[in-house]
C-alpha cells in the first residue's frame, strides 16, 4: 500500500485533489463512497487501511440487494484527505469531472470486537483477496463483502456484495451528497460554500463575492444527518438582518403525539432529558439561559467556557444533561451535579441555531438552520451537534426504546422557527409517559423511611389546581430528606386542591410552587397517575404553567412511507393489576408488572436466548405457587420459544423465551413474580456461561455468612477471577463468576465443588458441604449443586415472592459487610438505586474465563 502512483497520475497545481500523504489512525476505520462523473459515471469505493484509502471502481455503484454481484476493479490507494473531497477535477486532468461524496461513515471487520486489530485484519484480508466488514454510513450499513475474482499485479477484479441482514433489501439509493445534499450537476456550477475548516474571514469573504442567484431549494431526501462541515451563500437568502443582538428570544416548543411514525418531510432527533437552554453568544460572552429567561452561567460553568471559544455571534437551541457510561441522559444526576459534579459527563446538545453574525436565521427552514448549525459549531469539550434522522421516525423511536431513553423530537423540516410558541411543526413523542406535577402536600415517612412519606401532586386545569395522586418511589434516601427541607419552608394550614384527596395519616399541605418531574405507566379514568415514579425537582418553568399533558396530535395517517414496522406498544392484555400479591405491604400485581416494565432494559441481557422455567404464583405470596416448564399451546404467537427433548419422561417440552420486554411483561401478567432463566443459552446448551456459588445461611448470622462471602472473593482474587456477586433476595448472598461456554455442567459444577472446598477448609467452623438441613444448622451451606442443567434460580433483578418483596440485587464488594441489610433491596429501592447506580455488572459477560486456564494455575 503507498501513494506513489496517486502522486504520479496528479498535476496538484492544476486539480484541487489533496496531495498523497499517508495519515495517521483516528479512532475507528472510516469509509466513503464517492460518485464520479468522469468519462464514464461510476462509484469510487475507499476503505481506510493503514494510513491511506484503499479504492475500487465500481461501475454500477453498490446495491443493498445481496443477489447483486457489482464488478469492483481496484485503484491506486488515495490519501486519507480524499475522504471529503467534493468538487471537480479539470478536463484533460487524470479522472477528470465531478466528484460527489455520495456516503461516508465508518467501519469494523465483521465478527471483530476489538477495534484496534481492525487495521491488521483489513491489511490481511486485502492481501488474501477476502475482505468481510460492517458499514455504519449514512446510506450503507450491515455487512457487505469484496470478494476477488481474478488477481493480477495491475489488474486486481473483486465483486462487491450485500450480505443478508436487517439492511439487506432492494430499496433504491438517492443520489445526493451527504455533505451539501447537492447533485452532479450543481456540484459542477462550483458555488462558494462555507468550509468547516477555513477562517472566519475567509468564508465571510467568500460568502459576501458570492452573487445570490435566487432563493435556496432544501434537498428533503438527503439520508440520515444530511450533510456535514459546509453551507452556502444562498442558504442566507432568506435571512434577515438585525440592528442588534436578540436578548429576549425563547424556545420553540414541541407539542405531545401518540405515536412515532414515517415521513420524508420530517425529521427526528433524541428527546433529551434535562433542561432546555439558549446559548447566547456575542462578542465572546456567553449567556446560558433557561426557556424562562434565567441565567443558567453559575450552574453550568463548564459549558459556559466551552461556549466562549465559538468565534461567531450565535444564539444556540440545545438542552443541557448529565449522562451516564451508557450515554443515557439523567435529570436526577443533572439536578444534583453541585454535590456530585464527577458522577456522568456533562454536555449541551444543540439542535438548532437562530442567529448568526447579525443574520436572522428564524426565517429559514429547519433543515438550512441544522445545515448551517453544523459549519459553524467547532469542536468542543462537551457542546455536541444533536443529530438527526430524516424519514425514519419509527427507527428513530426503536432506538430510544433500546436505549431507554426518553423518546424522540419530530420536526417538520420545511418549518420556520417560531420562538416562544407551541407549534405542531414539533412533536414530542415519548417511550413512556412523563411530565412534570405541582407539588401540593407530602405524607409522613413510614417505617425506618426518613425524609417524607410520598408527594402529593397535581397539575392546573381552568387556574385550580386538580390532585393527580401520590408518588412515592423513586427517591434515594439524600433525596427524601433534601425534599423535606425544600418543602418544610413552604408548609401551610390550607389543602392547595380543588378537592382534598382522602389519605390516611398526617398530611403536610404546602404551597403550590415546587415541581416534581414524574413518570407513570398510564393516565386512570379519574385523571390520576397510575404508577407513578419520582425523577427530580424542576426549577425551569413556573407551577402555574403545568396543565395535565395528553397526546393533542394522532398520528395514525401521517405515515407516507409504511415499512412494515409498528410502533411499538406492549402486546399483552393485563388482567387484575389490582389484585394483591403482598398483603402486609399492600403491593399489587401491577406494581409487579410496573417494576419489570421499569427495569427490563436491566435484566433482559441476562434473560435472552435462555429457557425459563415458569414459577408461576397467580395468588401472590399467600400460595406457594407452582412451577411449569412447557407452554406448548399456552403461550401467544409472538412469544418465542425453543424445543428440548427430555430424557427422563422421553417428551419434547417447548420453553419459553424471555426475549423482549412484552415477554417479560407477559410472564409477570402470568403470576411470574420471580424469574428463573437457564444458566445456558440456547445455542451453547450443554455448556452455562456462569458458575454459581449459592451461600445459603440456614439460620446463620449476617456475620458468619459477610465472612464466608468474602473468602470466596479472597480465593477468587489469588485466582485473577473476577466475581460478581448479589443478594439471593432473600437471606442468602450469590457469587457468580463468568465463564467461555465451552465447559459441560458436569466441569462447571466441579469447578464449583472445588472452591467451595477451599472456603470450607479455610472456615470449616462456620460453613458447610452438607446437603442435610437439619445437619448444617446455623452454618452457611456452600450449595455447589445448584450448577446443573435445568436447573434454576432466581435471575439477577427477579423479584422474590417472599415478604418484603427482595428483589435479587447486585452489590458492590464494599458492601458486602456486617451492616449489609439484605431486606433493603426490594421492589421499592431498586428502581432508584439503579438511577443511581446502574448495572453494577454490566461488564459479566465480557470477563468470562477459561475454566481449563484457571485449573492449570491451581
Amino acid at each position: 500500500m503507498g501513494l506513489a502512483k496517486y502522486n504520479q497520475k496528479r498535476d496538484f497545481k492544476k486539480t484541487d485533489e489533496p496531495k498523497g500523504v499517508v495519515g495517521k489512525a483516528a479512532g475507528q476505520l472510516r469509509f466513503v463512497v464517492q460518485k464520479h462523473a468522469a468519462s464514464h459515471l461510476h462509484f469510487d469505493f475507499r476503505l481506510e487501511v493503514d494510513g491511506v484509502m484503499v479504492s475500487w471502481a465500481v461501475p454500477k455503484g453498490p446495491s443493498g440487494n445481496p443477489a447483486d454481484r457489482r464488478l469492483a476493479m481496484q485503484v491506486e490507494d488515495h490519501p486519507i484527505g480524499y475522504m471529503d473531497f467534493e468538487g471537480t477535477i479539470p478536463k484533460g486532468e487524470y479522472g477528470g469531472g465531478t466528484v460527489m461524496v455520495w456516503d461516508i461513515g465508518t467501519y469494523r471487520v465483521e465478527g471483530n470486537d476489538d477495534a484496534q486489530k481492525d487495521n491488521a485484519l483489513m491489511k490481511k484480508m486485502v492481501r488474501q483477496g477476502n475482505i468481510k466488514i460492517v458499514l455504519d454510513g449514512q446510506k450503507l450499513k450491515g455487512s457487505w463483502h469484496l470478494v476477488e475474482m481474478k488477481k493480477d499485479e495491475d489488474k486486481r477484479q473483486w465483486l462487491l456484495m450485500k450480505t443478508k441482514d436487517e439492511f439487506a433489501g432492494k430499496k433504491a439509493f438517492n443520489q445526493l451528497s451527504v455533505l451539501t445534499g447537492r447533485d452532479l450537476d450543481e456540484i459542477a456550477k462550483g458555488d462558494h460554500v462555507w468550509h468547516s475548516n477555513r477562517s472566519v474571514k475567509e468564508n465571510l469573504k467568500a460568502l459576501s463575492s458570492t452573487e445570490k442567484k435566487g432563493k435556496a431549494t432544501t434537498k428533503t431526501s438527503v439520508a440520515d444527518d444530511g450533510f456535514a462541515g459546509q453551507f452556502s451563500a444562498e442558504d442566507l437568502a432568506d435571512a434577515t438582518r438585525l440592528r442588534n443582538f436578540p436578548t429576549q428570544w425563547r424556545p420553540q416548543l414541541a407539542t405531545l403525539a401518540d405515536e412515532p411514525f414515517d415521513n420524508d418531510e420530517w425529521l427526528f432527533e433524541t428527546k433529551y432529558d434535562g433542561y432546555r437552554a439558549l446559548a447566547m453568544i456575542q462578542d465572546s460572552g456567553v449567556e446560558l439561559m433557561s426557556r424562562n429567561g434565567l441565567s443558567f452561567n453559575g450552574k453550568y460553568p463548564a459549558i459556559v467556557q466551552s461556549l466562549e471559544k465559538v468565534p461567531h455571534d450565535l444564539i444556540l437551541d440545545g438542552e443541557v444533561v448529565v449522562e451516564d457510561s451508557k450515554g443515557k441522559s439523567r435529570f436526577q444526576w443533572l439536578q444534583h451535579i453541585d454535590e456530585k459534579p464527577d458522577r456522568g459527563t456533562l454536555k449541551f446538545y444543540v439542535f438548532d441555531v437562530l442567529y448568526f453574525n447579525g443574520f436572522d436565521l428564524t426565517p429559514l427552514a429547519l433543515l438550512t438552520r441544522k445545515k448551517i448549525l453544523k459549519a459553524l459549531l467547532p469542536k468542543l469539550k462537551n457542546v455536541v451537534y444533536s443529530e438527526h434522522i430524516l424519514g425514519d421516525g419509527k427507527k428513530a423511536f426503536e432506538a430510544a426504546e433500546k436505549k431507554h431513553g426518553e423518546g424522540i423530537i419530530a420536526k417538520k423540516i420545511a418549518s420556520t422557527y417560531r420562538q416562544g410558541k407551541r407549534t405542531k411543526d414539533w412533536l414530542k413523542i415519548k417511550t413512556e409517559l412523563q411530565q412534570e406535577m405541582v407539588i401540593g402536600g407530602y405524607t409522613e415517612p413510614g417505617g425506618s423511611r426518613k425524609g417524607i412519606g410520598a408527594l402529593l401532586c397535581g397539575f392546573y386545569k381552568d387556574g385550580k389546581l386538580h390532585y393527580s395522586g401520590k408518588v412515592g418511589s423513586g427517591y434515594t434516601e439524600k433525596i427524601l430528606v433534601d425534599i423535606e427541607k425544600k418543602l418544610s419552608k413552604l408548609q401551610t394550614d390550607t389543602c392547595p386542591f380543588t378537592e382534598k384527596p382522602k389519605l390516611p395519616g398526617k398530611i403536610h399541605w404546602v404551597e403550590p410552587k415546587l415541581l416534581a418531574q414524574v413518570k407513570f405507566s398510564e393516565w386512570t379514568e379519574t385523571n390520576s397517575m397510575r404508577h407513578p415514579v419520582f425523577l427530580g425537582l424542576r426549577e425551569d418553568k413556573p407551577a402555574k404553567n403545568i396543565t395535565m399533558e395528553k397526546p393533542t396530535v394522532v398520528t395514525e395517517n401521517w405515515n407516507d412511507k409504511p415499512k412494515g414496522r409498528a410502533p411499538k406498544k406492549s402486546k399483552v392484555e393485563f388482567s387484575n393489576l389490582e389484585k394483591v400479591f403482598w398483603p402486609k405491604e399492600k403491593i399489587t400485581k401491577g406494581d409487579v408488572i410496573a417494576y419489570y416494565d421499569e427495569i427490563a432494559d436491566y435484566i433482559l441481557p441476562y434473560l435472552k436466548d435462555r429457557p425459563q422455567s415458569l414459577r408461576r404464583t397467580p395468588d401472590g405470596i399467600k400460595s406457594p405457587g407452582f412451577f411449569q416448564k412447557n407452554v406448548a399451546g399456552l403461550a401467544p404467537d409472538w412469544v418465542k420459544t425453543f424445543t428440548i427433548h427430555s430424557d427422563s419422561t422421553d417428551e419434547d417440552i417447548e420453553w419459553l423465551l424471555c426475549q423482549d420486554k412484552d415477554t417479560l411483561l407477559y410472564l409477570a401478567n402470568l403470576g411470574c413474580i420471580e424469574i428463573n432463566p437457564w444458566s445456558s443459552r440456547v445455542k451453547t446448551l450443554d455448556h452455562p456461561d456462569y458458575v454459581i456459588f449459592d451461600l445459603d445461611p440456614n439460620q446463620a448470622d449476617m456475620k458468619k455468612l459477610v465472612a464466608t462471602a468474602l473468602k470466596v472473593k479472597e480465593i477468587l482474587d489469588k485466582l485473577k477471577i473476577k466475581g460478581y456477586v448479589k443478594t439471593s433476595g432473600g437471606k442468602g448472598i450469590h457469587v457468580f463468576i463468568p465463564v467461555k461456554p465451552k465447559y459441560t455442567y458436569e466441569q462447571t459444577r466441579d469447578f464449583s465443588l472445588l472452591i467451595s472446598q477451599m472456603v470450607h477448609r479455610e472456615l470449616p467452623d462456620i460453613t458447610s458441604l452438607e446437603r442435610m438441613p437439619d445437619k448444617r444448622i446455623g452454618k452457611v451451606y456452600l450449595d455447589y449443586l445448584q450448577n446443573g442443567k435445568g436447573k434454576t434460580m432466581a435471575s439477577i433483578y427477579s423479584i422474590r415472592p417472599r415478604e418484603g418483596a427482595g428483589v435479587s440485587t447486585p452489590l458492590d464488594w464494599d458492601e458486602i459487610n456486617e451492616h449489609l441489610d439484605p431486606k433493603v433491596f426490594n421492589i421499592k429501592t431498586v428502581p432508584a438505586r439503579l438511577q443511581e447506580k446502574g448495572d453494577l455488572w454490566k461488564d459479566f459477560f465480557k470477563d468470562a474465563i477459561d475454566l481449563k486456564k484457571v485449573l492449570a494455575n491451581l
